[in-house]
């Protein structure tokens, strides 16, 4: 396949982790079917993935909001955290430059949509993230000691997002585009 992140990894392509990496087309029926494992890292189809090159965003944001309304939808609802980010920024601009941390670095800005029946409901967090705090806020959340990396352990762990102390709020799914146009290649 074109888009295998997963497969790239090679303690996970050639050991036993590789048993749990399933097909993006299994996640919904897998879902319905209550058989979800307490964390699931989901990518798109590229031609659904917004990468540049790869056609007009809307089939991806569709396909982005098809999922998120099966999990809505789904018994899974009121104890699931949604982590929606991209791996691109998006332009070709960023007024703040990039924080200078390691070798690697930050890299430029990019969104991230925190979805959940116990996210503060309109919340802008101001607190500066990466990647890293969402394997935090897993670590976290499941007491996973030691962390795996250094980077990790000094991530912000994203609980500034949520409310825990609230009722979980009901799902709120949203409609599909209809006005999409043009090749998906």
């Amino acid at each position: 396949p074109v888009w295998d992140v997963m497969g790239t990894i090679p303690h996970i392509r050639y050991g036993p982790m590789w048993n749990n990496i399933v097909a993006e087309e299994a996640f919904v029926s897998d879902l319905q079917a209550g058989k979800m494992p307490d964390v699931s890292w989901l990518l798109p189809p590229i031609v659904e993935s917004d990468h540049p090159d790869y056609g007009p965003l809307c089939p991806g944001e569709n396909w982005t909001v098809r999922t998120i309304n099966a999990i809505m939808r789904s018994p899974e609802w009121d104890s699931t955290a949604i982590f929606l980010t991209w791996d691109d920024f998006g332009g070709f601009y960023d007024h703040v430059p990039p924080v200078d941390v390691d070798p690697f670095g930050y890299g430029f800005r990019v969104p991230l949509i925190t979805i959940s029946p116990y996210a503060k409901q309109g919340n802008i967090d101001h607190h500066e993230g990466e990647f890293s705090s969402v394997l935090r806020f897993i670590e976290d959340n499941w007491s996973l000691r030691p962390y795996l990396t250094e980077r990790d352990r000094r991530a912000t762990p994203m609980l500034s997002a949520f409310d825990f102390s609230q009722p979980p709020r009901p799902a709120d799914p949203l409609p599909l585009r209809t006005d999409c146009e043009g090749p998906r290649f």
